[in-house]
């Protein structure tokens, strides 16, 4: 098992809520285009409202391409964070994990859809998909890790485990 490290890296690129986004911001630039060019005063400040309008809709779309989920399970113990909202590493050590297992949850009933949540005793960070790390790290706390590598996981996990 030394040496043995479980590492994942999620984001939305490529995914169905990427092209989600694309299918509703993309007809909203077009209505407000349409209405613009339609205008026959305030041509000026339509073209300016057009700018605000596309310049939102852009950065909205490069903050969720940005959004990324990185999970490494080593020896030593759990790590992950959720960047641009988690930029530095959190760690959870071996010794302090009372379990780990991974779950099938449902996103949207059990912690309220995708990305980071949770109140004082359970935080959920997670991308898309319906599996994930659930950690029991005492004093009531849980934390939930999104994955997309379920049974490479699974496989990792019963080896990690047994080498305490």
């Amino acid at each position: 098992m030394a040496n043995l490290v479980f590492k994942e890296m999620q984001s939305y690129k490529g995914t169905w809520v990427m092209y989600l986004i694309l299918v509703i911001e993309l007809p909203i630039i077009l209505l407000v285009a349409t209405l613009i060019w339609n205008t026959e005063n305030g041509m000026k400040e339509g073209l300016w409202g057009l700018g605000i309008v596309v310049l939102i809709v852009s950065l909205v779309f490069m903050l969720l391409m940005l959004i990324r989920l990185e999970t490494r399970i080593d020896e030593y113990g759990v790590k992950f964070r959720f960047f641009p909202f988690i930029s530095s590493w959190r760690t959870f050590p071996k010794s302090q994990i009372r379990q780990i297992q991974i779950i099938n949850y449902s996103p949207l009933t059990d912690y309220g859809g995708w990305g980071l949540k949770g109140n004082r005793t359970t935080k959920a960070y997670s991308i898309i998909g319906d599996e994930g790390i659930l950690l029991d790290i005492g004093e009531k706390k849980k934390i939930m890790i999104g994955t997309q590598k379920g049974k490479e996981l699974r496989s990792y996990l019963e080896d990690w485990l047994e080498s305490e």
